[in-house]
């Protein structure tokens, strides 16, 4: 019998050089001109608890489904339309693309996991020629529009608990061995923690100063793809569409 092999990846700063879902939510905060002041000062504090890794993801999945349950689905489909040009594309870098190729060519399936709901991200994983997804689901109704609920996060030790019930139905835990986990974020350190102790390898890819430490203590491969510059609240701000 085959024995499935994955290469999981996180995406932003790990697959692309950009925060796509800080890109993303900018973007829309733009289109809400009665509350954009308010809209933009919760998520610049989201980001900076982010890279502070003192995120409260239930506050954060709760703002993100609000944001988006003020728009319609028609409208947030040609609004992702003009956020995947304009944002996306001229992100997506050759070599993280070689690298998603590689493991294809060797024979594992690429799956992206990622805290950002699948919305957002399911257009990026195509762009990457990703197998699979694994991401944040927000909830919807009967006719497809986003309620302000949400089904599951995927951050930290969300990530855990998605891939461990991904793998169930494709060879179990015995696949990890023979898997990898990429990441950026000290936030990931459960699930790179959890890949290397079944077995799988670690990769501590473009490493936030944190998780850069605790790869090195751990003996992890590290891995640098393009250079992430670690922003400030400031810059945080300024970079914002």
């Amino acid at each position: 019998m085959t024995t499935n092999s994955f290469a999981f990846f996180d995406l932003d700063h790990t697959l692309l050089p950009v925060d796509s879902s800080g890109l993303w939510a900018y973007f829309l905060i733009s289109k809400c001109s009665d509350r954009k002041q308010e809209f933009e000062r919760r998520q610049k504090q989201f980001d900076l608890d982010y890279f502070n890794g003192v995120l409260d993801i239930n506050q954060f999945m709760d703002f993100e489904m609000h944001l988006l349950s003020l728009f319609s689905r028609a409208q947030l489909e040609e609004y992702r339309k003009e956020y995947i040009a304009t944002y996306i594309k001229p992100n997506i870098r050759p070599n993280a693309v070689e690298l998603v190729q590689k493991h294809k060519e060797a024979g594992d399936k690429v799956v992206i996991v990622t805290a950002t709901y699948r919305f957002v991200v399911e257009p990026i994983a195509k762009l990457l020629d990703a197998d699979g997804l694994i991401a944040a689901e927000p909830e919807e109704d009967a006719d497809g529009q986003f309620t302000g609920g949400w089904l599951r996060h995927t951050f930290a030790q969300g990530k855990v608990t998605a891939v461990e019930k991904y793998v169930a139905d494709r060879g179990g835990l015995e696949t990890l061995k023979s898997s990898s986990f990429y990441s950026d974020s000290i936030n990931d350190l459960p699930l790179l923690s959890f890949v290397a102790e079944h077995g799988g390898t670690a990769v501590a890819t473009n490493p936030d100063k944190f998780l850069s430490r605790i790869a090195k203590q751990r003996g992890w491969k590290i891995l640098s793809l393009f250079q992430v510059e670690e922003p400030t609240y400031e810059e945080v701000v300024e970079k914002t569409p």
